[in-house]
């Protein structure tokens, strides 16, 4: 063991804690000290419970370890294990940066978020302002001579943003955005469709609405797609270097949203507003799905319309897990229009 441990590139785990502190508190502007000793406890957490599993070095962090440690503090209140969770994602995030750790982010949060309790049956999670998020990738990169890097990183960026925006659109699920073709979303008239059909849970159809900020996306990305994947059949594929062309995986699409989510959460945090920021960790493609179906609800739409919208196999479920989201409407209706006493 302590030979392999040679040959791969990596750091001692408590050097790795030490080294993420001195990095944040060198940043420009750092997280607030709270959140650096916060973060910094939660490490010792999990070193101490590496070191008991025969990890020494962040090399040799595996893909399920994060979720194993979580298992292990089952004592934890949920709140602590959340914030927990984002503090070792955070120093695991800072180490895969400097080409140090063993594993790839989006495993390790996938796995962590299966570990992670959930919320009660029947209510959906409070979910963060996300039309910030939307607009993450929108920026487009420079361009540079065909088959280069440069170029797959350009085109790489425009279908990340034609991601966000059609999952901010739908309120699909990212299987469904995933399963589809680009014959499916062209008129005949070639142009990207205002709604397009989508397989959802139980072999139920349905349709998605893509609005026009997506269809805009989407055409910038399909634009430049042509040019160098023209054969490509899948809406959303991998530019490489390895399974270029073939359908984009659920993994490479949750890394997409959720990179994007962690970077934006550490902005905004160090602007001052932690709460938002924890809610932006906790986000993944499932979350843009909570954020339609609430502001739709809280604008008024009706529960069988949102139900529609999700796809869900009756209002039923709509109505129990965005309860609290129905009942708020209904007060603030209430408030509006019911009868004061000795009113005129």
């Amino acid at each position: 063991m302590d030979a392999l441990r040679a040959s791969q590139p990596g750091i001692g785990l408590a050097e790795a804690g030490i080294a993420w502190e001195r990095a944040q508190r060198a940043r420009r502007r750092p997280l607030a000290a709270n959140t650096i000793a916060s973060y910094t406890d939660a490490w010792r957490s999990f070193c101490s419970w590496a070191e008991r599993s025969g990890r020494h070095t962040s090399a040799e962090i595996q893909p399920t370890d994060l979720a194993r440690w979580i298992d292990s503090l089952s004592s934890m209140a949920d709140r602590t294990l959340q914030t927990y969770s984002h503090g070792v994602l955070a120093i695991c995030k800072y180490l895969a940066d400097q080409g140090m750790l063993g594993s790839d982010m989006s495993l390790l949060r996938m796995h962590l978020h299966d570990a992670l309790p959930r919320m009660p049956a029947g209510r959906a999670p409070d979910v963060p302002d996300l039309r910030r998020l939307v607009t993450f990738y929108d920026t487009e990169l420079p361009g540079g001579d065909p088959g280069s890097r440069q170029e797959r990183d350009r085109l790489s960026g425009l279908r990340n943003a034609a991601l966000l925006h059609l999952l901010f659109s739908t309120g699909a699920r990212i299987s469904e955005l995933l399963a589809l073709d680009v014959y499916a979303i062209r008129t005949d008239d070639g142009r990207i469709s205002g709604q397009v059909p989508v397989l959802g849970k139980g072999e139920r159809r349905r349709v998605v609405f893509i609005r026009q900020h997506a269809q805009r996306a989407l055409e910038r990305y399909l634009a430049l797609r042509r040019t160098i994947f023209p054969k490509a059949a899948a809406l959303f594929i991998s530019h490489g270097p390895r399974n270029a062309g073939a359908r984009l995986n659920r993994i490479t699409a949750w890394k997409i949203v959720t990179d994007a989510a962690y970077t934006l959460a550490d902005r905004i945090e160090a602007d001052g507003r932690p709460r938002e920021a924890r809610q932006l960790r906790e986000t993944t493609p499932h979350t843009f799905r909570h954020f339609v179906a609430t502001w739709l609800l809280n604008e008024g739409a009706q529960l069988s319309e949102v139900s529609a919208i999700l796809g869900h196999a009756n209002t039923r479920i709509t109505e129990q897990y965005y309860a609290r989201h129905h009942d708020d409407r209904l007060r603030e209706l209430h408030d509006q229009f019911a009868p004061d006493p000795g009113g005129e």
